[in-house]
């Protein structure tokens, strides 16, 4: 059975049981060390090495070159289904700015629900009786 301690912690609030803590720099010689061979690979082996594995395995090809993407740019190619002109920018920021103004006053699916119901009715076309 485990003895309780007469010590109530080893360390005073707010002081430090390493207080020179870790060198600075020493985490990151590592990655910068290995990001200078990488380099230094690349520039002699890394086109070469690119075609070679596109030909042999392309899903591996694929794969580090979508890895090395950042990941902002990723998230924004996943979300589009096409791309838009400044003219599509233009409206859909029309159309995001008229819905924020009702947004205290009515749901923003009410809104849309206007919205696509006046369309039809504009542009549906007669019928001839």
């Amino acid at each position: 059975m485990k003895q309780p301690s007469n010590r109530n912690h080893l360390f005073k609030p707010g002081q430090s049981g390493n207080p020179l803590g870790r060198p600075q720099g020493a985490r990151s010689k590592f990655s910068e060390a290995a990001c200078a061979d990488a380099l230094a690979d690349w520039t002699t082996n890394g086109r070469a090495t690119l075609e070679r594995v596109r030909a042999t395995d392309p899903s591996t090809y694929l794969r580090v070159l979508f890895s090395i993407i950042p990941k902002d740019i990723a998230v924004s190619i996943e979300n589009r289904t096409g791309p838009m002109d400044g003219v599509e920018m233009q409206m859909m920021r029309r159309l995001v700015a008229m819905i924020q103004a009702t947004a205290d006053a009515v749901d923003p699916e009410t809104v849309f629900g206007w919205i696509e119901e006046d369309l039809r009715g504009r542009v549906a076309k007669q019928i001839a009786t």
